[in-house]
């Protein structure tokens, strides 16, 4: 999922390669389906009704998490085209700009500080850049 990674496209994959992948991957969903549904009728036999209306809705929530994140991934480039100016986003920060100034002067150079995959532009504020595919869309806008 991290463009410029130096591997091989999709598209120079051999097909049996994608094809045994996605079937592991569907196998793997029914062993893990089955078992929810064996441990779902051990606890209906046992009249464990509040055990079974848990197990049921954690089911539903594992659902709506794989939507959710078959959605981020089929949207990642649009979304990470998505641009907002650097104003409104330096009124996000969870500290003022007078606290920062000092954790930064404090830390030496922000050496202390996570940076996740960001850039420099020239005025030396970073911006960061989803692990996608390698350009900062937003600088190349302004």
């Amino acid at each position: 999922m991290a463009g410029g990674s130096g591997g091989r496209s999709l598209e120079e994959t051999p097909t049996w390669a994608v094809a045994v992948v996605c079937f592991v991957l569907v196998a793997i969903s029914f062993v893990i389906e089955h078992i929810i549904h064996l441990i779902g009728k051990w606890l209906k036999r046992k009249h464990k009704r509040a055990l079974y209306e848990a197990l049921e809705k954690m089911k539903s929530e594992l659902m709506l998490l794989g939507l959710i994140s078959l959605l981020l991934t089929v949207g990642q480039s649009p979304i990470s085209k998505i641009c907002i100016s650097e104003s409104l986003g330096a009124t996000w920060h969870p500290c003022s700009r007078s606290e920062e100034a000092k954790l930064n002067k404090d830390g030496e150079e922000e050496g202390h500080r996570r940076k996740l995959l960001t850039v420099s532009n020239d005025q030396g504020s970073f911006r960061r850049v989803l692990a996608a595919e390698g350009t900062d869309v937003c600088a190349a806008k302004a």
